[in-house]
């Protein structure tokens, strides 16, 4: 019996993501964890090709040097991006506002090309919205954050929530039309009464990328 050849290193690679006719984006986020780990999430239940979704952390943790680091990947990457999305929350950050304001004067941001996807206190406030709907504010008390006290509501109804898990979007799918509905209606509580705390924006980025192959 013939020896099979060995099959050369090349073949074992994995094949480079194909570019798909859709929208080409790049998302920068703050956290280095739950919301990357969220975001590709769902690019892989999507079926999102990776060529088209760019998902990164900033370079530092506060949200002007994400909107930096948008920037300086916008103009890196050779302006392939159609758009360009900052995931930042509010939590404390003394430069929140300085960083939408750079969003508002830029070029790209004029455009409709670059837009704040921003959550009051922090990203936690949209999982929660996967399992209940609340326009309570969020306040830090008692030695915890604003925050602590957002992932303490996540944990009544999904205990094992940590900032860690990987498949973060995969647990909370089954929900995803729940939390897509109630981000609209909080959005429009605040709206109507001139609310800031809790908001939320990473609806209208979750919404964005589940039709963007339709």
């Amino acid at each position: 019996m013939a020896k099979r050849k060995p099959r050369a290193a090349s073949a074992y690679r994995r094949k480079e993501a194909v570019r798909e006719p859709y929208d080409v984006v790049l998302i920068v986020c703050e956290g280095e964890k739950t919301e990357p780990a969220y975001l590709r999430g769902m690019r892989n239940v999507y079926r999102l090709s990776s060529a088209n979704i760019t998902i990164v952390p900033g370079n530092g943790n506060d949200p002007v040097s994400i909107v930096k680091h948008a920037f300086e990947e916008y103009r890196r990457a050779g302006e392939i991006y159609d758009r360009v999305f900052c995931v930042f929350d509010r939590n404390g950050h003394a430069n929140y506002q300085e960083a939408m304001n750079l969003i508002a004067a830029s070029q790209i941001g004029r455009d409709g090309k670059l837009q704040e996807i921003t959550s009051v206190p922090c990203f936690e406030l949209w999982v929660l919205l996967h399992f209940a709907f609340s326009t309570a504010p969020f306040v830090a008390a008692g030695g915890r954050s604003a925050c602590d006290n957002v992932i303490n509501a996540v944990r009544v109804h999904m205990p094992e929530y940590d900032k860690a898990l990987s498949d973060v979007f995969e647990r909370l799918h089954p929900q995803l039309d729940t939390a897509l509905s109630y981000g609209e209606r909080l959005t429009k509580h605040n709206r109507d009464t001139d609310s800031v705390n809790p908001a939320t924006r990473v609806h209208e980025l979750v919404r964005y990328l589940r039709e963007l192959k339709k």
